[in-house]
């Protein structure tokens, strides 16, 4: 068994991260990334809103973006801010995702309290595994973690057990 450095939690050996404080096994610490330049990006995940209108000071506009939660159809409009955590609360050990899925069956759907992340680069949205035990998945694929793809409307993720379907819509 491998024991977590961080919060003592056993793991079977080749468990890459901590199922309960996140931490990165092999070296005992956060797996920090860099995002990589759009530029690097491969064709599949570039910028898909290319021709997007342009804001008022040569920003990408912003597209609202919301989740729809496939089993309890609970939809849920992400906050302007430029990274949003998806997850589920333990108020215990002082976690507050922006997206609690614990109303939608988080806990018994293997959502990890600190479980993906969506942001906006350009006028693109990405999604990204944040290390979760139970992985995210973008239409059927796992996702690697800390890599960040782009999410389209009607896209599908799936935390854990939990099916969320993407809604992007322009302004109007």
């Amino acid at each position: 068994m491998i024991e977590c450095p961080s919060c003592g939690r056993k793991h079977r050996p080749g468990t890459l991260f901590c199922s309960e404080c996140g931490v990165y096994l092999p070296t005992g610490g956060p797996l920090r990334t860099e995002p990589l330049p759009e530029e690097e990006l491969p064709i599949s995940r570039a910028n898909p809103w290319a021709s997007e209108p342009i804001g008022a000071a040569g920003e990408p506009a912003l597209i609202p973006l919301r989740i729809k939660v496939v089993s309890t159809s609970r939809e849920i409009q992400l906050p302007t801010t430029s990274e949003v955590h998806i997850g589920r609360t333990d108020a215990a050990h002082g976690i507050f995702p922006d997206i609690d899925l614990s109303p939608d069956g988080g806990l018994d759907g293997g959502v990890s309290r600190h479980h993906c992340k969506i942001h906006q680069r350009g006028s693109a949205y990405m999604v990204e595994d944040v290390g979760s035990a139970n992985g995210t998945f973008l239409n059927g694929q796992r996702l690697t973690p800390y890599l960040p793809h782009v999410i389209k409307d009607k896209d599908k993720l799936q935390l854990g057990r939990v099916a969320l379907e993407i809604i992007i819509h322009a302004q109007e």
